[in-house]
């Protein structure tokens, strides 16, 4: 009887082992499913006078669409404060074996165009601290054009520090193919009561870049908000 327990007890063990292995082993592979080290940026204004519901609906079922196309995170965001009366799509992928294969079997599409300009960018994302939330802040750099491009990314850097410690985490991004050679730095917040406490976090530190010469040639901030 006892060997017979013995056993049963043994099996059991190991049987919760293997589980517990099996659910860390699933969970780790979920972690590293996705590297995201690119992302597919699309701007679409909305046209004066337009319904920018409807515009919306349209968005989301090609956000939905991209998603089933093969990129392996979509979202929607709509304009709040910054520049274009716009709605921002994004998508991410792992490497461009990807993206061609994403895009060599894609279907053209043939529907009623409702959105104002738009345009598209392909960008590397070099630093990816940013977590999940409802709003989000992308402010776009460029730099001198007398300088190389290691040292704009220098400068890139320097910028990006101090939104990521006022934000708690921010992603990076820089130009690969589409217009301007710009970086973005991407941060979030979940409510501007939030957002005021990080105004009031990132005073002494954006203070010591007073001084700096950055060679800024272009900037602007765009807020925007997550549609569902």
């Amino acid at each position: 009887m006892k060997k017979y327990l013995f056993c049963s007890l043994f099996i059991l063990s190991s049987s919760i082992i293997l589980a517990d292995g099996h659910m860390d082993a699933r969970k780790n592979a979920d972690m590293k499913k996705y590297e995201n080290n690119f992302a597919y940026l699309s701007t679409y204004t909305i046209p004066a006078g337009s319904n920018p519901a409807t515009l919306s609906k349209s968005l989301l079922k090609n956000v939905e669409q991209l998603k089933k196309d093969g990129y392996n995170n979509c979202g929607l965001l709509r304009h709040a404060f910054g520049g274009d009366r716009a709605f921002y799509s994004y998508c991410y992928f792992d490497t461009w074996e990807q993206f061609a294969k994403i895009n060599d079997n894609a279907a053209g599409s043939d529907v009623r165009q409702l959105y104002g300009d738009h345009d598209d960018r392909l960008v590397s994302v070099d630093k990816k601290n940013l977590g999940p939330s409802k709003y989000l802040v992308m402010a776009t750099y460029s730099f001198g054009p007398y300088l190389t491009i290691g040292e704009r990314a220098e400068r890139a850097q320097i910028i990006f520090d101090i939104y990521d410690e006022g934000f708690g985490g921010c992603n990076m991004m820089s130009h690969v193919w589409g217009p301007g050679l710009e970086w973005q730095i991407v941060c979030g917040f979940d409510s501007y009561a939030e957002f005021a406490q990080i105004n009031k976090k990132l005073q002494p530190l954006t203070a010591v870049l007073v001084n700096q010469k950055l060679d800024i040639l272009s900037h602007s901030d765009d807020i925007m908000i997550r549609v569902n």
